[in-house]
């Protein structure tokens, strides 16, 4: 049993790690050769999201703390296992046995959607419910509507997530252990690298991170979140526009350094640019462009920025100082 369990961990790892179809077709068509091995693989992926596991968190006023919602038990975290498959029902008692439903379990019984874009790509998917998902580059989500709760999971990327009013069931977003919920409202969610940046465009959210209290966030603010805090500040409406520029297919700077300018455009070019002189990397950097001509982009700094571009055979830029 403790081959079968290291096997499960080993693939759940590998695919969460690279969220690619063939890692996790590969997964799934482990765990379908024996029950024992979808008991495993649901008790490794629960035990990796033991800590962001969904809580019901409340929303009102705005910006702030709020009592800590209690946990009443492993009842409310179950996902009803009735589908269409009727795959593997030792999935369902080891996500009851630690009080965690395990994605993988909705997976396999064809209750959870995944979306995903690709390096340059973004798309809007309209919810059965109604909500739209619009994904920015090279991202994706996993969606579970159920009749008392909306879970969307952001396993990577950004989102801006416009939600469809329904009371009677929170519309939660987990990303990466912080939890944002709201009823109806618009907000958008990214992944950094070391830090989740949540920013509200209407309405309000309840955020909530590791042991953090509830933080309340309405329109107009936006929260950095990591490690159990929670840092919320007030956006101006030229801030605002800039932060939500990619869903119009834009980016804006606004005083951006170079280096901050050139890290937001790799992010849609499978070839990078480049900043071959540290000496132009603060470089303060102002204009719109779109996301799918970065050569604008360059264009204008050698017209207007004292940069020089030298294209690599590889079809990336190295920037350098004109001088």
């Amino acid at each position: 049993m403790q081959a079968i369990e290291a096997e499960a961990a080993r693939l759940y790892l590998k695919a969460r790690a690279s969220d690619a179809a063939e890692d996790w077709d590969q997964a799934y068509a482990w765990v379908a050769q024996d029950p024992a091995h979808g008991f495993a693989f649901a008790k490794a992926e629960a035990g990796w999201e033991l800590t962001g596991r969904l809580q019901e968190l409340p929303v009102g006023g705005d910006d702030q703390p709020a009592p800590v919602p209690s946990v009443s038990g492993a009842e409310d975290a179950a996902v009803p296992l009735i589908g269409r498959r009727g795959l593997l029902v030792g999935l369902a008692a080891a996500a009851a046995s630690i009080g965690v439903a395990a994605t993988v379990t909705l997976r396999l019984l064809g209750a959870v959607d995944r979306y995903r874009t690709a390096l340059g790509e973004t798309r809007t998917v309209k919810l059965a419910d109604g909500s739209l998902v619009h994904l920015n580059t090279n991202s994706s989500v996993e969606v579970a509507l159920r009749d008392d709760i909306r879970s969307i999971k952001l396993l990577k990327g950004e989102a801006r997530f416009d939600v469809a009013h329904d009371a009677r069931r929170p519309f939660i977003v987990n990303a990466d252990g912080t939890l944002v919920r709201a009823v109806g409202t618009m907000f958008n969610v990214r992944l950094r690298p070391d830090v989740t940046e949540l920013t509200v465009i209407e309405g309000m959210v309840a955020v909530r991170n590791g042991g953090s209290a509830v933080r309340r966030i309405g329109s107009g603010r936006s929260a950095a979140v990591r490690s159990g805090s929670i840092a919320v500040t007030h956006l101006e409406p030229a801030k605002m526009k800039q932060r939500i520029a990619w869903q119009e297919g834009m980016v804006e700077f606004d005083g951006d350094t170079l280096a901050q300018a050139v890290e937001e455009f790799n992010r849609y070019r499978s070839n990078p640019m480049v900043i071959g002189d540290p000496a132009i990397a603060s470089l303060r950097i102002g204009g719109a462009f779109r996301l799918d001509r970065s050569q604008d982009f360059v264009q204008a700094l050698e017209s207007g920025f004292g940069v020089r571009a030298v294209p690599g055979s590889d079809s990336s830029i190295i920037l350098v100082s004109a001088e």
